[in-house]
């Protein structure tokens, strides 16, 4: 069905990020086309001195709207990270399903489990795009149907011992409780805490964190909010995560 409400108009949302863009002096890139939409890329000069960057992306679940609007939010309060880091965002990874207000793409397809195909119209360009990037932080926005609140992955590394995780939480506790569940997914949870290992990827598909792992090696946290509560409280969440998962990288 196709989704009317303002929460998924595509170009309002692209609208936005294009006048975040000029008053940055950021560069606003149409990077590829997928099921008949333009999927944009934001980015700033300072990527091509191959520092190490922040990568956030969002809505490849295009039915997890706050995730994009977060991020639109985080971005329009954040002009001095925008134009002092090597930045590369993906404001809305599948617009067809935002529109549509579907999780996958047009054929039904989930693109978060694609990332391990070496030929994918959907991901070749973005491959490309960052084959040389180096990237510190990634950050990859999603929600979830059967929350009752805000959690995260933390992949595990062997390294990544740190508060990070809960610092995160907690910024993101000021909008929407943490999620009570134990286990999701068949994973065991601490605190709100997913910390999943690489060499034991979701049986159906390689997701973009893990891609990101292991290409580029950057402290990656896959950020959740619960998608039946309130838009704006998803929103404020989504922000406050990213505020707070930024600060402690950069």
């Amino acid at each position: 069905m196709h989704a009317n409400h303002s929460a998924h108009n595509y170009q309002a949302l692209i609208d936005q990020w294009r006048t975040i863009s000029q008053k940055n002096s950021l560069i606003f890139n149409k990077l590829t086309v997928y099921d008949q939409f333009p999927v944009f890329e934001i980015s700033n000069q300072l990527v091509q001195r191959n520092e190490p960057a922040l990568y956030i992306s969002s809505g490849i679940h295009g039915d997890e709207v706050a995730a994009c609007w977060g991020l639109l939010d985080w971005a329009k309060q954040s002009h001095d990270i925008l134009t002092s880091i090597p930045i590369i965002l993906f404001p809305c990874l599948n617009p067809w399903g935002f529109v549509h207000n579907s999780r996958t793409d047009k054929r039904g397809q989930d693109l978060n489990r694609i990332w391990g195909m070496d030929k994918h119209p959907f991901t070749e360009k973005i491959f490309l795009r960052l084959e040389k990037i180096s990237i510190l932080l990634s950050l990859n926005l999603h929600e979830d149907f059967d929350a009752n609140g805000i959690y995260l992955y933390d992949p595990y590394i062997g390294n990544n011992q740190d508060s990070w995780a809960d610092n995160i939480l907690n910024a993101g506790k000021k909008s929407l409780p943490l999620d009570r569940r134990e286990t999701i997914e068949g994973r065991a949870v601490h605190n709100g805490v997913i910390r999943p290992r690489i060499d034991n990827p979701p049986e159906d598909g390689i997701p973009e964190a893990l891609y990101l792992l292991e290409k580029h090696g950057s402290r990656n946290f896959t950020i959740e909010t619960p998608s039946e509560e309130s838009l704006r409280t998803r929103i404020s969440a989504q922000k406050l995560m990213i505020e707070e998962a930024v600060r402690l990288a950069f």
